[in-house]
């Protein structure tokens, strides 16, 4: 009789013992915490049902670097694979962050777009400064004719000296010196281009007589008084009240953030490279609020704070470094 009871309790105790196999065989890894790792035919299993989970591993295996003592291991014991393959499924879905991004991208405009209108009037203030600066602005020189002279040449022959009357007047202030080039067209080679340094102050108008560079053909179209010459010059710079006047200097007065913009752009027309969102971000730090934020870090913070909501322990898990 009591050899029957034996029996009875190992049969039993053999019955129990299966169906705990059993369960622990039909529960899935995914239920397993994310400090246990997976073996490969766990893995293997879980991928053969959802592939994308191989994307969810493969971000546990990284945060495993990141876990260094018994305190840290505590604080991810409850996350299971099954909490944070949901949590990252959800985040990356187009049915959540469509909707929310289309909601923060219009709060954002809701808050910066004036900022767009003060950077459109910054940046017409310095052009306008700009233009109204140039050297063309400062100074204008046009060509009064020319005046032959007969004379002896070194060799004792006759010879005819050629003079151009040039006018220079000055438009806005005085000019204190400015450097220029001069050519008569079609002769605007390098071969009859004139330099000039100009050191003497200038009021309001003054007219020179200058002895132009001068190539056979051109010196006997000038004597003739030919009309269908065209006189062209390039101002290089103007002097005045202690200031250069140039492209390059005029810049300098700009504030970084704007000269920036306006360099990009020059070099743009030779380039398809030119962001200028990221040139406007930039001037509205600097000269408008130096707390703003773009609108894609604007997006990424908030539903990032969105994400935190959903899951707090996998949001804060997935942010580990």
């Amino acid at each position: 009789m009591s050899g029957h009871k034996v029996s009875n309790i190992t049969v039993k105790a053999l019955l129990l013992t299966i169906s705990i196999f059993l369960l622990a065989a039909c529960k899935s890894p995914l239920e397993k915490s994310i400090l246990e790792p997976l073996t490969s035919k766990e893995l293997d299993r879980v991928a053969g049902e959802d592939n994308s989970f191989l994307a969810t591993y493969s971000i546990v295996e990284e945060k495993s670097n990141y876990i260094h003592t018994l305190q840290d291991s505590s604080r991810w014991k409850h996350l299971t694979y099954a909490r944070l393959h949901s949590y990252l499924k959800t985040i990356e879905s187009a049915e959540l962050n469509s909707p929310l991004f289309a909601q923060l991208r219009e709060k954002w405009e809701q808050m910066y777009s004036s900022y767009n209108t003060q950077v459109d009037t910054i940046l017409r203030q310095w052009r306008q400064y700009l233009e109204t600066n140039t050297p063309d602005s400062l100074l204008i020189i046009s060509f009064e004719g020319i005046e032959t002279e007969k004379i002896r040449n070194i060799n004792k022959q006759i010879d005819t000296l050629v003079k151009a009357r040039i006018k220079y007047k000055s438009l806005s202030f005085p000019v204190d010196s400015f450097k220029m080039a001069y050519c008569f067209a079609p002769f605007n080679d390098s071969s009859a281009t004139n330099n000039v340094v100009y050191k003497k102050r200038i009021k309001d108008s003054t007219t020179v007589k200058v002895f132009p560079v001068l190539i056979p053909e051109l010196k006997k179209r000038l004597s003739s008084k030919d009309t269908a010459l065209k006189f062209q010059y390039e101002i290089f710079a103007v002097y005045a009240n202690g200031k250069c006047y140039n492209n390059d200097s005029l810049k300098q007065d700009l504030p970084k953030s704007v000269m920036q913009l306006i360099n990009a752009e020059e070099s743009s027309k030779e380039s398809q490279f030119f962001d200028e969102r990221y040139f406007r971000e930039k001037i509205i730090r600097d000269l408008i609020d130096p707390a703003f934020i773009s609108q894609s870090a604007y997006i990424k913070i908030n539903a990032e704070d969105f994400y935190k909501e959903i899951d707090s322990l996998a949001h804060n898990y997935t942010n580990l470094h």
